[in-house]
């Protein structure tokens, strides 16, 4: 049966492209999102719009979707005016964003739980601290700026006054609301459903990990931009087929770039940027910016930088025969416009490789370690991801990703080579013979517990909670098997290795940082964050049937200068459930290795001098970690 969908018009760009006579024609569209049950907000499965506007102390009416008059027409008309059509239209790009993770990921997102409170009681229930709905305010604060806060499980959008001078489509001192921009709202709920992915990932361990989390909810927005076939037509055309010139196919919430005091245009650019004389260019790969740029921002536009040169390597080669063929082999277009059946074919294989290359990066969150991610580790995930939905690169998309990351400066640690066969995470085939008989023991363990989770992930209905419960009731079972010492007969020393191959261990750490011994609890704390079954289709049309498991340990530091301090180790298990729970991946950070502690603990005190550029404003210290704060990073 074919899924039915909801129709929701909106803005393809920001609402000042509505009020260009070269782009009003393509900036209103109707999006098709998914159909579920909606009551008044709109308050759906996975969200719930609440329009409570503090500043100026009043709550506006929420919309019905399902009003006769609104299914009638598409939804409410695009207007900067109408809070309606706010609420219509947060919720519209939310649930296209989050539909892109889930078919991507193949399995239904489940929101970050929330922590338990100061002071509570170990409770036994399994569905505590769930998070059904995930809350959006697009008015909810008078400010340049919109964040998602990890704690609140909310996203909060504001507005703000643009700049007094004329500058792109804005009007001067008009009101700019950040819930129109399709680039921010899908930025928020990337950063949302990140955080429910990898919740360890918003602690600020290494350079990467602040400028990971911004670079990836661009890549998600800017990219999830190209698959929107009118609008791809229309830069197409303008360009003429060549997406290295300026377009705004690759800028981000340009509106809000301009209204902003000082500003130059958009935000941030994903292809190049204007220049302190106002000239907008192509970005050329330096790998000296990854050595010497450590602004969170601005790092992470190294990243989205290296992600759409693969894309444009990937789109120039795919449409080179289609270029010979309107050129009669020499590949050089005549001057003036180019055919628009030309147009049709060069935007429809800029929105398929788009969109391709954004379920690629999307499922390699499930190859990443559970924590302390690096942009090196990210290449390896994006390379071994796409190898198990697609074994033949035919399209070269590895390829074209392996010339990016190379041009970009970009290499993960401990690789030989930037062949593919280097770059895909290693299979588990070097342990000992009694480590392989533990780690088939642990899969065969799971095997016996997650058939629940199984049968109910294959359901349509909204058994998100279900889900949920089950999974914790697995986790916990898994937890207390990996925190004994003896299993099926296995010696002390036997399972002690094999933990350490997942990066765990059951013992203490002496760790020697500069002239001080530091000590650390005896016994870490060990969490199962993670059993969750996934249903993916490649790109050849085969399913793969997995099983992810994410365990991370903790080590605190008692004693010295470091007093406090946490430090993390843990893994990334991906099980193949169609051959018999065949343990192919532990994608791990070892708890154990003395050069990481060394080198994550002088950064975290800003020991290196690149690294004391970073604005303490932007953290904020948690239980021995400086955690990301969301509501400093974003916008501003």
């Amino acid at each position: 049966m074919k899924q039915p969908f909801r129709q929701l018009r909106g803005y393809s760009l920001d609402p000042g492209f509505s009020t260009r006579l070269d782009t009003a024609s393509i900036n209103e569209i109707t999006y098709h999102i998914k159909w579920e049950e909606l009551s008044k907000g709109p308050c759906g499965d996975y969200f719930e719009v609440v329009d409570y506007d503090p500043a100026s102390n009043c709550f506006y009416d929420p919309v019905d979707l399902n009003a006769e008059n609104v299914l009638a027409q598409n939804g409410l008309d695009p207007s900067e005016g109408n809070p309606k059509f706010h609420q219509q239209f947060v919720y519209t790009v939310a649930m296209k964003t989050l539909e892109h993770f889930e078919q991507s990921l193949g399995r239904k997102i489940i929101w970050s739980p929330r922590k338990p409170s100061a002071g509570a009681s170990n409770s036994n229930d399994l569905s505590e601290g769930y998070v059904d709905r995930l809350r959006i305010y697009p008015h909810a604060f008078r400010d340049a700026n919109a964040y998602y806060d990890p704690d609140k499980k909310a996203i909060l959008f504001g507005y703000f006054e643009a700049a007094p001078k004329v500058q792109g489509n804005n009007f001067p001192g008009g009101v700019i609301f950040t819930c129109l921009s399709p680039d921010i709202v899908a930025h928020e709920v990337t950063h949302a459903i990140l955080d429910s992915i990898h919740p360890r990932f918003i602690e600020n361990t290494n350079p990467d990990v602040a400028a990971f989390h911004e670079a990836f909810a661009d890549i998600v927005a800017l990219l999830q931009r190209f698959t929107i076939p009118q609008l791809v037509e229309h830069q197409i055309a303008q360009t003429r087929g060549n997406l290295e010139e300026f377009s705004f196919l690759g800028e981000l919430a340009t509106q809000f770039g301009n209204a902003l005091q000082g500003s130059r245009g958009a935000l941030r650019g994903a292809i190049g940027k204007v220049d302190s004389k106002g000239i907008w260019k192509k970005y050329k790969p330096n790998p000296e910016d990854y050595k010497t740029i450590f602004e969170p921002h601005e790092r992470g536009a190294i990243l989205v930088a290296t992600v759409f040169e693969a894309f444009i390597r990937l789109y120039n080669n795919t449409t080179a025969d289609l270029l010979r063929i309107a050129t009669n082999g020499t590949g050089i277009l005549q001057p003036g416009a180019i055919h628009p059946d030309l147009v049709k074919r060069l935007a429809a294989a800029a929105c398929e490789i788009a969109e391709r290359l954004l379920h690629i990066c999307i499922r390699a969150l499930d190859y990443c370690p559970p924590h302390d991610i690096t942009f090196g580790d990210y290449l390896r995930a994006l390379i071994t991801a796409d190898i198990d939905t697609s074994p033949k690169d035919t399209n070269g998309y590895r390829l074209a990703l392996i010339e990016a990351f190379r041009c970009w400066g970009i290499f993960p640690d401990r690789v030989n080579t930037l062949s593919i066969e280097s770059l895909q995470w290693a299979k588990p085939d070097t342990l000992t013979a009694k480590q392989q008989n533990i780690l088939k023991y642990t899969a065969r363990f799971l095997k016996s517990h997650v058939r629940d989770i199984v049968d109910i992930s294959t359901l349509e209905s909204n058994n998100r909670k279900e889900i949920y419960t089950m999974s914790r009731k697995v986790q916990k079972e898994l937890h207390n098997l990996l925190i004994y010492t003896k299993r099926n007969g296995t010696e002390e020393a036997d399972w002690s290795d094999f933990l350490q191959k997942l990066g765990l261990t059951n013992h203490a750490k002496v760790f020697y940082y500069e002239d001080e011994i530091i000590t650390t609890e005896k016994v870490p704390k060990l969490e199962v964050h993670k059993v969750r079954p996934v249903y993916r289709i490649g790109r050849d049309g085969k399913l793969v049937e997995q099983v992810l498991v994410t365990i991370t340990q903790t080590f605190r530091v008692t004693n010295g200068s470091l007093q406090g301090a946490k430090f993390r180790g843990g893994c990334t298990m991906v099980i193949n459930m169609s051959r018999d729970y065949d343990v192919e991946y532990i994608i791990y950070k070892n708890i154990t290795s003395d050069h990481r502690f060394t080198y994550q603990m002088d950064y975290q005190q800003g020991k290196n001098a690149s690294f004391t550029a970073l604005s303490d404003s932007m953290y904020e210290e948690e239980s021995g970690f400086r955690s990301i704060n969301f509501a400093h990073l974003h916008f501003h």
